[in-house]
């Protein structure tokens, strides 16, 4: 029986090795490539492709490393986690270029990596980008995290899309840091009470930030289910993974304790179709 093959990119992340180890346990006899732009090999992984960053070309570079390492590009899946963009400011004001760089990154290497590794599954990783709070600071990440909706919709058999909620990590923490720089300069409505709502919390910013991306993600899906929200954590997303390599379904949303499926692009603002 072959050996299934897995490639995580973006190992070291958190999002990297909620995947990793959902693949260990799910599939304890696969061999799971992964890449990373540090010098160091990734935990748990079993071949580290080292200097790899999310950029055009990643494609290229990964099977050039394939071969020096005499492996048949036979994967399973291909896990994609990289996600990287202007942030703080809200989606709509996106501009051509600032989406552009985003995109760079945060899905055309995804199609280069489908195109020439041909995998079984290309999966990616998605946020709720259409929340009230989250279009007021999302930035061109939310215009990335729309097309790639529309990317996984396009080929449910073949793509997939991990959606999880609001969890403490590096990239929320880089996100919190932006937005709070940019509350002090802002004449945004929504940015503006933000503000306000973060000097009357008497937290530090990162602890207000996260508990008021917790409660919209509270208001808004809570009445779909009997058992109480909880924040999600980075276990969550392990189960994610599981759930969409075994899903029919285009999108897995993981949201705290929540498990749900989803076969069509959520309701955004009609903007969205400009982009």
């Amino acid at each position: 029986m072959r050996q299934n093959q897995y490639l995580v990119i973006g190992g070291s992340g958190e999002a990297g090795q909620s995947a990793i180890l959902c693949l260990k346990e799910k599939d304890p006899s696969a061999y799971i490539i992964t890449s990373t732009t540090t010098n160091e090999p990734v935990s748990n992984a079993d071949l580290t492709l080292f200097g790899k960053t999310a950029e055009p070309g990643l494609a290229v570079k990964i099977r050039s490393d394939l071969k020096n390492h005499n492996i048949s590009p036979n994967f399973q899946a291909i896990i994609y986690t990289p996600a990287l963009g202007e942030v703080g400011f809200p989606i709509a004001e996106s501009s051509p270029q600032q989406i552009k760089d985003t995109l760079a990154i945060c899905l055309d290497p995804i199609l280069e990596l489908e195109e020439s590794l041909n995998p079984e599954l290309t999966i990616a990783y998605s946020a709720f980008y259409w929340l009230s709070h989250t279009l007021s600071f999302y930035g061109s990440m939310g215009i990335a995290k729309y097309k790639a909706d529309l990317w996984a919709l396009e080929n449910p058999q073949r793509r997939r899309i991990v959606r999880a909620g609001t969890f403490f990590s590096k990239s929320v923490r880089g996100i919190s840091i932006v937005l709070q720089r940019t509350m002090k300069k802002t004449n945004n409505p929504d940015l503006l009470t933000l503000k306000s709502r973060y000097e009357d919390s008497g937290q530090k910013f990162m602890d207000f930030f996260l508990s008021y991306a917790w409660e919209h993600e509270k208001a808004a899906f809570q009445s779909q289910f009997d058992t109480a929200y909880r924040p999600t954590e980075r276990k969550d997303l392990s189960r994610g993974l599981s759930f969409a390599l075994e899903s029919k379904a285009p999108i897995v949303t993981v949201l705290g304790d929540w498990t749900f499926e989803e076969s069509e692009l959520p309701q955004v603002p009609n903007w969205f179709g400009q982009f």
